[in-house]
């Protein structure tokens, strides 16, 4: 005779993302992209994408399409190459490790739905998994071809006091690290962002503190106050460690501009859903977090609405 499972509830994050895609230019390059790890072969579904050019045996696995709310559901995910936890007895108190054969290896999922006709991403936020950038590095990969994702937030002019055009004078972060966090978990883009993380690595339990200032230079010199580096550091720190999403906890995030001397906050800028769904045996079963992410889009469908293209 078996133990019965017991069910347990979990809260999870999702987030919405929109591509780089110009809405007057044709079908979305993200949506071809689907389409072709779609219709490359006549299995059933699930149907699989392996990445040839990425570490992390990165892989997109299609679950579903919904011909009728045009999405496709599915999961990227990516082997862990780190130290395993323990399982421990509850009542015995007892410890012991994790079986592992020797082809196997751990593995992360990221959820997705992907909404083609309105070039909508909602994916489960799940720290140690594959993030935004590596969905959009595999579906470049697929069909060669530009894409890219980018996080939606509360507040579009927010956003923008981090993109191109901005000029911002100073910046002042503050930044903790959980005792067992590990950079090596993370793929990050920018040079500021990875030194950040860097740093952070051996500081379990205490804070990193940074005061960036910038000073006006000739126009002629390229840039003038804090550099666009800087600026997508930032935005790359708050849109992969939002609140609540595990690994570094962002404390302070304030910009001045030159205009205007009074801080901004950036914090809880980045538009997230909580949803709590139930937990059998530590696994998350598909439907329902199918069902958590679909009611987490429902839920925001008129503040989204004016991303749809």
């Amino acid at each position: 005779m078996t133990a019965k499972k017991i069910s347990k509830t979990r809260t999870i994050r999702v987030g919405f993302f929109t591509s780089d895609h110009d809405r007057g230019n044709g079908i979305p390059s993200a949506n071809l992209a689907f389409d072709q790890i779609y219709n490359d072969t006549n299995e059933t579904l699930p149907k699989a994408y392996y990445s040839t050019k990425i570490s992390n045996n990165l892989k997109i696995v299609l679950l579903e399409k919904d011909e009728k709310v045009n999405f496709y559901f599915g999961y990227i995910s990516h082997s862990r190459d780190t130290l395993l936890p323990f399982i421990e007895d509850s009542e015995t108190r007892s410890e012991r490790s994790i079986p592992l054969g020797e082809k196997d290896w751990i593995t992360e999922r990221t959820y997705f739905l992907y909404y083609y006709q309105n070039d909508i991403l909602v994916l489960s936020l799940n720290h140690l998994g594959p993030k935004a950038n590596d969905l959009a590095s595999l579906l470049r990969e697929k069909i060669e071809s530009q894409i890219y994702f980018e996080a939606i937030w509360k507040e579009d002019s927010m956003k923008e006091l981090l993109e191109n055009n901005s000029i911002l004078r100073s910046c002042d972060l503050t930044i903790a690290a959980p005792r067992n966090f590990n950079a090596a978990n993370y793929n990050l883009e920018n040079n500021l962002s990875k030194q950040i993380i860097s740093m952070v690595s051996g500081l379990g339990g205490s804070h990193l503190k940074l005061y960036l200032r910038g000073r006006a230079r000739p126009k002629n010199k390229g840039f003038s106050y804090l550099s666009q580096d800087i600026k997508s550091s930032i935005r790359e720190l708050l849109e992969l460690f939002s609140i609540g999403s595990g690994g570094l906890k962002i404390k302070k995030a304030e910009i001045t501009e030159p205009s205007d001397p009074k801080p901004k906050s950036l914090l809880e800028q980045v538009l997230v859903a909580k949803k709590r769904i139930n937990v059998i045996g530590a696994y998350l079963s598909d439907s329902d977090i199918r069902t958590a992410m679909i009611s987490a889009k429902i839920e925001y469908k008129n503040y989204i609405s004016q991303y749809e293209s």
